[in-house]
């Protein structure tokens, strides 16, 4: 009996596992970056016109995932809705709507509808880019397909509503050269746009622009927006190009990073980050380090990504910290850099440099430089200053004024007691460090206040200088950090949990599906992964993705009148024959 109950109970088992979605491997990847509008929208312009159809369907759901209630889009998710990002939303989709007819068709319209709505009577929208776009994809959506004939009346509103915006935009002047530019393609004006001189990005634009209306172009030169890159694919159909633009695409869309460069660089110190120095050392020469403090600031960043920073050399304009930042830079250049650590000996106040940060952060260099000086006066300093912020009150609102002093103030103190062994200074210390934490691993800016990846990097990589690494402010610190910045993605497999699955066959969408898809006759399929606030869109070719031209021929209604008056002349003339043939 028992040895028939486990057969059972294993039979069970293993029919569970068949009848539910596979586990599937995945991937814990850096997960930085945020969809934009326009740099997914041109990017699924650019590669359709390659017949990259998957790539299109990918970007196409992206910008479904982050439409407004309305149908319409802002620069991003979240953001206020405009016509100009409408208006490059509703050009995608309508590529997207020609190899899964059904797919977007709806929205399109409804996009349309909203940008009417919101145009003024003089016909503008709110600012210039507005009506030079809302004017092209308004052309475009009655050019193709897909305008809806069941909404009454909705074409020859999208057709009073272009000319009232073309009308706007000839009588008024566009203020700068990539207003110019999309006024011209509004206008079909060629003859401006090849007056136009431009230099960086904007011959991109202007390359697009002119490839858009027709003409052939040549192009060269390097571009680092995803939106000027595809441009540029778009006006040349250079592979090199079209690598460069799916190098730049992430889990599906085409965007912008979402986390502050600096913040990426300083998670990036900490063990098990430095992959994100790949992601974020592109931007940083988009940072300005003119001023003095900037370059004492931004030095330790350049050194980061194998870039030589520029140091400053009036110290007398930097605070205590910066003139210690610039001495350990040099050092770990290989420079000399007795200057500035002997600049810092001869402005110290008895041991210590203006308040408790910079005192620790000095002390902090010097010590790991091995320079020779009389350390006692400034523990002594940082000893003292610590105990009477831990236990003197804040006159104005009677809490400790501790609460009031940034947390990397301690977590850099906590650097200098480990340093010198000063185990009471470090427990308190980290007593303090304790209360700034919350239950998520996040360290607070000060007592109970905003938390984020700022300051948590710095605390937690503060902690791994001083050699704390197996305590559990550091082990949640970390882990907020890699909940925060890094995500699991799947393998994607016809079988997965927590996705939808959007099917394509014969060009068109044929329905959706939950955990599982059958590939089996489609074109293919896109899973959106997970089903809810997607994190990844993929889709997958089975017998390939097709597409037919969204566009309507000129003379369409002629051919179907053509077609019906000649169908019913051999209607008229078979039933003479027939009659004929009865007489006879």
């Amino acid at each position: 009996m028992k040895k028939v109950l486990a057969t059972i109970l294993i039979v069970g088992f293993m029919l569970s596992l068949i009848s539910s979605p596979l586990v599937v491997s995945a991937e814990i990847r850096p997960y930085v970056y945020e969809p934009t509008v326009p740099d997914t929208a041109f990017a699924i312009i650019a590669l359709y016109k390659m017949g990259d159809y998957d790539k299109v369907l990918e970007g196409c759901e992206w910008l479904m995932a982050i439409r407004t209630p309305f149908d319409s889009w802002g620069y991003a998710y979240g953001e206020d809705h405009e016509a100009k990002y409408t208006a490059m939303a509703i050009m995608a989709l309508i590529r997207g709507e020609s190899i899964a007819n059904g797919r977007y068709r709806d929205v399109i319209n409804s996009a349309a509808y909203w940008l009417i709505y919101k145009q003024k009577a003089d016909g503008s929208w709110n600012d210039y880019l507005d009506a030079a776009m809302a004017a092209i994809a308004l052309r475009e959506l009655l050019k193709s397909k897909y305008v809806e004939e069941n909404m009454t009346g909705l074409e020859e509103q999208l057709r009073e509503g272009l000319n009232r915006a073309l009308g706007w935009l000839q009588v008024n002047e566009p203020e700068n050269d990539v207003e110019r530019i999309f006024r011209d393609i509004a206008l079909g004006d060629k003859d401006d746009l090849e007056k136009l001189t431009v230099e960086g990005e904007l011959k991109a634009y202007k390359a697009f622009a002119l490839a858009y209306l027709g003409e052939k172009v040549s192009l060269e030169g390097n571009f680092f927006s995803p939106m000027a890159v595809a441009m540029a694919l778009y006006a040349t159909g250079n592979e090199k190009y079209r690598e460069e633009l799916l190098n730049m695409e992430h889990f599906g869309f085409w965007g912008k990073l979402h986390y502050r460069v600096l913040d990426l660089l300083d998670v990036s110190q900490i063990t098990g980050f430095g992959e994100l120095r790949e992601i974020a050392c592109p931007y940083l020469d988009k940072i300005p380090a003119t001023e003095e403090w900037q370059k004492a600031v931004y030095a330790h960043y350049f050194v980061l990504c194998s870039k030589e920073p520029e140091l400053p050399e009036n110290y007398s304009a930097l605070l205590p910290w910066q003139v210690a930042e610039v001495a350990r830079i040099k050092a770990l250049l290989g420079k000399p850099y007795n200057d500035a650590v002997g600049y810092l000996i001869s402005t110290s106040n008895n041991g210590t440099w203006k308040d408790f940060y910079n005192t620790a952060y000095v002390v902090w260099v010097l010590k790991s430089l091995n320079v020779s000086y009389d350390y006692e006066k400034s523990l002594h300093y940082l000893s003292a200053n610590l105990t009477w912020m831990l236990n003197e009150k804040n006159p104005k609102t009677g809490e400790p004024l501790y609460y009031s002093i940034p947390t990397y103030y301690f977590s850099q103190a906590a650097i200098v007691f480990s340093q010198f062994g000063m185990s009471k200074e470090l427990n308190e210390t980290l007593k303090v460090l304790r209360e700034r934490q919350y239950p998520n691993g996040a360290f607070a800016y000060t007592h109970q206040s905003v938390t984020g990846i700022t300051t948590t990097a710095r605390v937690v990589w503060n902690l791994e200088i001083a050699g704390l690494t197996n305590t559990e402010l550091y082990r949640k610190g970390v882990d907020f950090l890699r909940k925060v910045l890094y995500a699991e993605i799947p393998e994607v497999k016809p079988e997965m949990a927590n996705t939808t699955f959007l099917m394509v066959k014969d060009g068109r969408y044929v329905g959706n599906t939950t955990g599982r898809v059958n590939p089996t006759g489609l074109d293919g399929y896109v899973a959106i992964y997970p089903s809810k606030n997607p994190l990844m869109i993929k889709a997958v070719a089975v017998e390939g993705f097709r597409a037919e031209s969204p566009w309507r021929t000129g003379n369409t209604k002629y051919v179907v009148i053509v077609l019906v008056v000649g169908a019913l002349f051999l209607a008229m003339y078979g039933i003479i024959w027939f009659e004929n043939r009865r007489k006879k």
